[in-house]
């Protein structure tokens, strides 16, 4: 056996061994992926005092899955430079962590990154026929899971307040439907080929990093509205849980999390979670699946990263300073046009995705930048490396 040829063990062997071997063109182990990050981080020049693209890439790298993990690392052994490793951490960020966070059908600009294959990956996604999610079936989806539930909170063990036969005098407390990938990454305007393109991209992101979502449960952005994507809670919990302030983490035994919860997460809602910490899911209706580990997977990673990278604090600082926008740009120009966009519906103006399509590599990369607005980008990068 060479080298380079790929190699496949059971997980649960994977995971014991010190230096597993991993399904790669590139590394033989997780040893040699994980020891080539290492080095090629540590040359890793900042661009500038704020520059958090090497503490940054390592958080991602800590919680990804084992192979995601792998990716990651063939994907930064690939990048000829530092700018493309900083674009390679900007595709993470705008491609899958804003998205992940895009409630309310914000849609977010997109870095796509020069990753070997990427835009192939992109275009053979296209055609594959994907149709958007919709909410014609969340009534019906809602009534499976809360039967699945046993028309109770899966956390907190609260009553439907909408279940007539809940016993006399129990907790009860309107529930919801809440999506582990959010409903929002399942939805895209059809006939708008810019925004197929967008959907795209994070779908591809999703599956280099998460591989075992579409390998093993063969879920795609069609099946958001699956039961196994879904946990009926409390309102309050449900928007803790859409924002990434507190996720399930797996135990040892099957089907049964730890509850982490993150800075943020509403103290008062702290009462709701039971007191250990830990929830065991649970099914009432052996016809409907329970949440999948390997898509609860997906959210505990986002979780961590978004959290311990400050990148969720960034975002929803930028969310905030989109809604004050209305007062007008900072004279100073410190009013970051291009960062604001990226969380917005504006943001065709800042990816123009088609056009991109059609502009050569070094166009494609190069900084947006909008008539009019006093914070233009320095024409050069300063160095910092004295």
């Amino acid at each position: 056996m060479t080298r380079y040829q790929l190699r496949k063990v059971p997980v649960e062997l994977g995971y014991r061994s010190l230096s597993p071997a991993v399904s790669s063109n590139v590394f033989p182990t997780f040893a040699d992926a994980k020891q080539t990050l290492d080095r090629k981080l540590d040359q890793y020049q900042p661009f500038h005092p704020e520059d958090d693209t090497l503490s940054f890439l390592r958080i991602v790298h800590r919680y990804l899955p084992l192979q995601g993990q792998v990716n990651l690392a063939e994907d930064v052994e690939r990048c000829s430079d530092d700018e493309e490793v900083r674009q390679l951490a900007e595709s993470f960020d705008t491609g899958l962590l804003r998205p992940m966070l895009a409630n309310g059908g914000t849609t977010p600009a997109i870095t796509l990154s020069r990753r070997l294959g990427m835009e192939d990956s992109v275009e053979n996604l296209l055609p594959e026929g994907i149709q958007t999610a919709s909410r014609d079936s969340q009534r019906r989806l809602r009534d499976h899971c809360l039967a699945r539930e046993g028309h109770r909170c899966a956390v907190t063990k609260a009553w439907s307040l909408d279940y007539k036969e809940r016993p006399p005098d129990a907790a009860d407390a309107p529930l919801e439907a809440a999506h582990i990938i959010p409903f929002a990454l399942g939805v895209f305007r059809e006939g708008d080929r810019d925004e197929r393109y967008r959907h795209a991209i994070i779908w591809v992101n999703i599956n280099r990093y998460f591989p075992d979502l579409r390998s093993r449960r063969g879920f795609s952005s069609e099946d958001v509205n699956n039961e196994e994507n879904v946990i009926m809670m409390l309102q309050a919990l449900h928007t803790e849980f859409g924002n990434f302030r507190f996720t399930f983490e797996a135990t040892q035994t099957t089907n049964r999390y730890r509850i982490k919860e993150f800075p943020g997460f509403a103290r008062l809602y702290r009462t709701f979670l039971p007191p250990n910490r830990f929830v065991t899911f649970t099914s009432h209706d052996g016809r409907y699946p329970l949440p999948s580990p390997t898509i609860l997977t997906v959210h505990a990673a986002i979780a961590n990263i978004l959290n311990l990278s400050g990148r969720g604090e960034k975002i929803q600082e930028m969310r905030r300073d989109l809604g004050s926008m209305s007062e007008g740009l900072a004279r100073d120009g410190s009013t970051k046009v291009e960062e604001l966009l990226s969380v917005s519906k504006l943001s065709l103006l800042s990816t123009g995705t088609s056009q991109k399509r059609n502009l050569s590599k070094s166009q494609r990369h190069a900084p947006t930048v909008l008539a009019g607005v006093e914070n233009q980008p320095p024409p050069s990068r300063p160095d910092y490396r004295q």
